[in-house]
């Protein structure tokens, strides 16, 4: 079989972690949509995702910068994934949306790899090994013929969860840890 090419377009959540005094406090940005509670880039934080493909797992690490109160990035690797926050939602820098308002169920925009992207959920629930979250969103993206990206976004953590299924495969990621790295 084919490996089924995944490219995870966003990372950002965060979580419970204790304080210490080395570490500065991450900057809250005033909101701009109410979007921004359901992807709040926050610089520094580390976000681990575990991945499972064609039986395989492996893990994938996002580390968050933030500049402003409408502009934020993921490195993903030696990949840095630009985002824009404005009154319509989060969008990619000069791209597509990754959460658009309304957050309804039913409200939809072009998506990230060429189809329809539509609020499926505005009260998903979330179980991942980062622990289980309740009223998401889910997104589903449907791209012809036969794509399918399924996300989850929790309030307050980010994106938590990706499917991918198309007629090649499947792959998941799902949040493992996430919050400020460790200082050794």
């Amino acid at each position: 079989m084919k490996r089924l090419v995944f490219v995870l377009g966003l990372v950002a959540c965060k979580g419970p972690e204790a304080p210490t005094a080395e570490a500065p406090a991450a900057t809250t940005w005033p909101a701009i949509s109410a979007a921004d509670r359901f992807f709040p880039l926050e610089a520094g934080r580390l976000y681990h995702y575990v991945t499972e493909e064609s039986g395989e797992t492996g893990m994938l690490v996002a580390n968050v910068g933030r500049t402003d109160a409408t502009h934020g990035t993921l490195r993903i690797g030696n990949l840095d994934k630009r985002f824009v926050y404005d009154a319509k939602g989060i969008s990619y820098e000069g791209g597509a949306y990754v959460l658009q308002i309304p957050l309804a169920v039913g409200t939809s925009w072009s998506g990230e790899h060429g189809g329809t992207t539509r609020i499926t959920s505005t009260d998903a629930q979330a179980a991942v090994p980062a622990g289980t979250y309740g009223s998401c969103i889910e997104t589903v993206e449907e791209v012809v013929p036969a794509a399918r990206y399924t996300n989850v976004y929790c309030p307050g953590i980010g994106l938590v969860s990706v499917e991918v299924t198309t007629p090649r495969g499947s792959a998941r990621i799902a949040l493992k840890r996430y919050g400020k790295p460790v200082e050794i």
